[in-house]
């Protein structure tokens, strides 16, 4: 009868402290987008679902546009970065990493690579909790 009463003492304990870690580890989701329209932008983070991220991204972008429904979602994280890089001719690229450093070099390594004229430049660099 002790050896149960302490093995599921234990087991309480190992399911608080497990509990307990995830919870200060931030393991919500926090997720962030990034949505274009030809030469204007939005973004969101922190947000508590992958489509209330897009549709906050999408909104932003449509008011910086002043046209609804045009603006394309092109990046959507969760708890990462996300970065946006444009050319001088409308070529654009995105990526995801861990840190908006290696977000921003993804970016403007992937719109560079559709052969710009001159470099790419890093617009957005978003990250999520």
């Amino acid at each position: 009868m002790r050896f149960r009463f302490v093995s599921s003492t234990l087991l309480s304990c190992c399911f608080f402290l497990i509990g307990s870690a995830h919870a200060q580890t931030g393991s919500r989701p926090s997720w962030g987008a990034i949505a274009t329209l030809q030469g204007w932008y939005g973004y969101a983070y922190d947000q508590p679902t992958r489509d209330a991220a897009e549709n906050a991204a999408r909104a932003r972008c449509e008011r910086a546009a002043g046209r609804a429904g045009a603006c394309i979602v092109r990046a959507y994280f969760d708890r990462a970065c996300g970065a946006l890089a444009t050319g001088n001719y409308g070529e654009w690229g995105t990526a995801i990493a861990p840190t908006a450093e290696a977000a921003g070099k993804g970016a403007a390594a992937q719109c560079e690579s559709h052969l710009p004229t001159e470099p790419c430049k890093v617009v957005v660099r978003v990250c999520s909790r």
